[in-house]
């Protein structure tokens, strides 16, 4: 329908009804442009520099160039000056961003530059993501650039080869010792290193790669050498003279009047020197052991009376320290190993166990079968092992602080090796309650050839 007035207004004017409506039509029209060019200037053209300007400011990595004018209809000036304030602050907080990880990244390299270890990562190709300078060195690769790759630039030829190990295997933790041969004309002690790979995923890269860290622990293994040799000195030493305390003292049991007192004394003077017998027995088996040259004797033992045999050779001592040391429970069984050497595995543990059990507690030995294998348990309440420290407790002079004066924490580690060498396995778990219960099965085949 045509607006009234307009035809109204040709008809007055003498045109016909036809003329009418055309010249009526094209008011309308006109009328329609001017409102769609009112519209395009007021709101549509300010709309569009909006999402131009966005989109540039996205481009331009969050940063406002300049401010947009405000301008077309109030609802549309709102809408520009709503973008500037959105553009300007999110351009703020993606500079703080940017300074938080350029402060982050800072301080993580500088603590990488300054520790003494060797880091790197790794892709999965080898390539270097990220290596300190102690790394470099270590590897002897004289710095990075897109051809350097590892283990091919390695120029030490041991690491390199342990690396192409670690790299190759598809264990998540690598652990390995390298010593490299001293150079010729150069004294001192051999460098050793301690390589660590573990592997990583990075969400940029959608792939695994590897940390890898060097350590020289050529210090530490002096030190362990030097331990070692300590200690055989000290009992190899020690073996003599105890020999001649146990002797004299045997002899002088047969002539000395018996008295109560006398009984006692002498009794006390064996113990000991029998208890100091088994830690420098112990110290020669451990150092055999590790090295691979200890030989097992194995006959056919029956558990529960190896148990109850080192239960009745501790319990004056349990007396004494007014601990109950009750006898042996369960079943026996048959089994093949080396006596001398199982004893003093229980030895240790039942020791172990008087020890740090207070007075008016208990210590316990069982024996059975768990898996087809024979069982040993020795079970205490004492103050028991952190869930922490239970395998720590068996590596060479590991002790908990609290207990760090008792001993020099050998016992455990020789009854690991001891156990391992019987092809079986040591472990401890929470007592009934309270205390500690330290377990050990081995093997019930038939004698090993």
């Amino acid at each position: 329908m045509l607006p009234a007035c307009t035809l109204g207004a040709c008809l007055a004017a003498g045109f016909g009804p036809a003329a009418a409506a055309a010249a009526a039509g094209l008011a309308s029209l006109f009328a329609a442009l001017c409102a769609g060019r009112l519209i395009e200037r007021g709101l549509s053209a300010p709309v569009s520099k909006v999402s131009a300007a966005v989109k540039k400011f996205i481009a331009d990595n969050y940063r406002l160039a300049a401010a947009l004018p405000k301008e077309g209809w109030p609802a549309a000036a709102a809408l520009v000056s709503s973008a500037n304030r959105l553009m300007l602050e999110l351009g703020a907080f993606r500079a703080f961003q940017i300074n938080q990880v350029v402060e982050e990244r800072g301080k993580a390299k500088a603590l990488i530059e300054t520790i003494p270890d060797g880091a790197l990562l790794l892709d999965d190709r080898g390539g270097i993501i990220y290596s300190n300078r102690t790394a470099l060195r270590l590897l002897g690769i004289p710095g990075l650039s897109e051809e350097v790759s590892i283990p091919a630039s390695v120029t030490v030829t041991a690491l390199a080869e342990e690396i192409s190990r670690m790299l190759a295997s598809e264990e998540p933790y690598l652990k390995a010792c390298v010593e490299l041969p001293r150079p010729e004309g150069i004294s001192g002690p051999a460098r050793t290193y301690l390589l660590i790979a573990a592997q990583f995923l990075l969400p940029t890269l959608k792939r695994p790669g590897r940390v890898l860290i060097l350590r020289d622990v050529t210090q530490e293994m002096e030190l362990e050498k030097t331990k070692e040799s300590f200690f055989q000195m000290i009992t190899h030493d020690m073996r003599a003279p105890l020999s001649s305390i146990m002797g004299y003292t045997q002899m002088l049991a047969k002539s000395v009047p018996k008295t109560p007192l006398s009984d006692q004394h002498i009794a006390t003077i064996i113990r000991a020197a029998g208890r100091l017998n088994g830690m420098i027995t112990d110290i020669l088996n451990t150092t055999k052991m590790e090295r691979g040259s200890m030989s097992l004797s194995p006959e056919r033992l029956e558990s529960a009376a190896l148990a109850s045999r080192m239960r009745d050779a501790h319990a004056p001592d349990a007396e004494r320290r007014k601990v109950s040391l009750a006898p042996v429970t369960g079943d026996g069984a048959e089994f093949y190993g080396d006596k001398v050497l199982l004893e003093r595995v229980l030895s240790n543990l039942i020791g172990n166990a008087i020890k740090f059990t207070p007075p008016g507690g208990s210590v316990e030995l069982s024996c059975g079968r768990l898996d087809g294998n024979v069982l040993f348990m020795v079970s205490d309440t004492g103050p028991g092992v952190p869930k922490d420290k239970r395998e720590v407790i068996f590596e060479k002079y590991a002790q908990m602080e609290e207990h760090s004066s008792m001993g020099f924490g050998l016992g455990l580690a020789m009854c690991k090796l001891a156990v391992e060498l019987h092809k079986g396995r040591i472990w401890v778990e929470p007592g009934k309650g309270a205390g500690s219960c330290f377990k050990l099965t081995l093997p019930a085949g038939e004698k090993p050839a």
